[in-house]
Parts: C-alpha cells; structure tokens; sequence
C-alpha cells in the first residue's frame, strides 16, 4: 500500500512538472502598473462541516502573505467589523460589488479563501488528514481575477512502528491529537508560494519567470466567489 501511494504521489508530480508555466503568465494582471499591496482577507467561504476550520485558517493567512510582500488589513479587526454587520461566513458577501471593499476598508485587493474539504480520516493503521482549499485575489479597483489557486494537502497520520497492534494505538492517538494549526499554516504556505511577490518584497517584478504553476488549478472565475 505504501509503495502504491509513493508511487502515485511520483506519477501526480511528474505530471505537473510537465504542465507548470510561469507565474506571470498564468496572472499577469499582478505584473502591471495596478496598484493592489493593501490587501483584505474576508471571512472564510465554509462548505464542509468542520465549524471550526476557519478559525485556524483565520488565525494562520496573514503571516505568509505578508511575508510575499503585501499590507494584509488586520485579520481580526476586519472579521470583528463583519461579525456586527452579521456576517460570519464569506459567501453572505457574494454579489456585493467589489469597490464597496475599497471604499469601506481602503483594500486594493479583496482575497476569498474558499475551504473544500476538512476531512481527518482513519482507516486501522492508516490515517490521514486531508484539507482541501480554493483562493482568488480579486482587483478592488478593475474587478479582475489577479490571482487564484486551488491547494489540497495530505497530512499522514499512520503509525509506522512495524508492530500492527502498536501501529493501529499510534494511528488512532495521531490522528485524534492532530494539531490543526500547523496543518494550516502548511495549506496556505503551499498556497501563496504561487503567488507573484508584493511591493514590499526584495523582489517584486522579478519572479515573472518563475514556472511553478499549475494551469489547471490557477483557473477561478470570480462568479465561484
């Protein structure tokens, strides 16, 4: 079985490999002359049932954005501004035109974090634990898509102690104790490490070239948001 799953992640990476393009030709809306560095994060799209999840999403976006170089609008002050306007879930703003988010929060992008799947699974000595995640960087001033991905990460949870009964007690205690909150962080890390870098980054309109890329997840039409 374990051969099996190395096997299939080396096939499913070849295959990437060969489809990667370069970053400024996937979004070359972000290598133009519009200004976009100040950033807000609105709250969590949730369509799984893990009412939770978007706290630890919430709690860990920031950080790697702004390492990428962008002003990120406080997290917790923007979602404490939503919460007394009701809202609690991204998808109450879906149809509010973009410009109310430059005009309300001073924002010259507006990303929507879309959470797919939340899934801790386990199976007698295997087990895992599985996010699947959807982003798009939207344009608060000309309404297009500047950036998108679509990430899903797998973290393995099974016992590897060569004993089945031990492995069957160390999986089931691994799974169950898993901390969510470095899972979080390693979904958007693999996340943004697409995205072109902000004016506040050594190299800002220096990674155009950069092809790691994968067409088929970089497509979002803004109607999903």
């Amino acid at each position: 079985m374990r051969l099996l799953i190395a096997i299939t992640i080396v096939l499913f990476m070849s295959g990437c490999a060969a489809t990667t393009t370069t970053k400024e030709a996937a979004f070359p809306d972000m290598y133009s002359d519009v200004n976009r560095q100040t950033m807000l994060i609105v709250p969590i799209i949730n369509e799984t049932t893990a009412a939770e999840a978007p706290d630890f999403l919430n709690a860990t976006v920031a950080q790697p954005l702004a390492n990428k170089g962008y002003y990120v609008l406080p997290v917790p002050i923007v979602s404490d501004i939503f919460k007394e306007a009701g809202i609690v879930d991204g998808a109450q703003l879906k149809g509010v035109p973009f410009s109310t988010y430059k005009d309300k929060f001073g924002a010259e992008s507006v990303l929507f974090i879309k959470l797919i799947s939340w899934e801790t699974n386990y199976l007698v000595i295997s087990g895992n634990v599985t996010v699947g995640m959807e982003y798009i960087l939207v344009s608060a001033e000309t309404n297009n898509v500047l950036w998108s991905y679509k990430n899903t990460f797998v973290l393995d949870t099974s016992g590897s102690t060569g004993n089945l009964l031990a492995d069957l007690i160390v999986t089931a205690i691994t799974t169950a104790a898993t901390d969510y909150i470095p899972v979080a962080r390693r979904v958007h890390a693999n996340a943004v490490r697409t995205l072109p870098v902000g004016k506040y980054h050594p190299q800002y309109l220096q990674d155009g070239k950069v092809k790691n890329v994968i067409p088929e997840l970089a497509s979002a039409p803004v109607e999903r948001f």
